[in-house]
């Protein structure tokens, strides 16, 4: 029989707005969730100059979250916007090194942002 899956491994991932331009990122941010997260922002980003996203709250990030922020940032610069992250996992630090792409990050990630 099946172990019933604990309260830990149900969280839910969403992208929250938190303030006028921030939101807050909850869950994962892997393959799993990306297109979902990217689907949520279409609508919540929608006509914003600037958007402050803090990933305080991620739990889990792989290759797929990197490239949901790149993702973000492309989108951003189709319409003149700024997108600033916070807080962004050690994880996604380390494959943008591993790919040797974090210059595309440089000016996006507010410099407390290393955990």
């Amino acid at each position: 029989m099946p172990c019933p899956m604990s309260p830990d491994s149900m969280s839910e991932t969403k992208l929250e707005r938190v303030g006028a331009f921030h939101f807050q990122l909850h869950g994962e941010m892997t393959f799993t969730h990306a297109r979902s997260l990217l689907l949520q922002s279409e609508t919540l980003f929608a006509n914003l100059p600037d958007v402050e996203i803090d990933l305080m709250r991620v739990e889990k990030a792989d290759s797929a979250g990197l490239a949901l922020m790149l993702e973000w940032l492309a989108r951003a610069a189709e319409r003149d916007a700024r997108v600033i992250f916070t807080e962004v996992p050690e994880t996604i630090h380390s494959v943008a090194r591993l790919c040797q792409i974090e210059s595309l990050l440089t000016g996006h990630i507010a410099e407390s942002s290393n955990r």
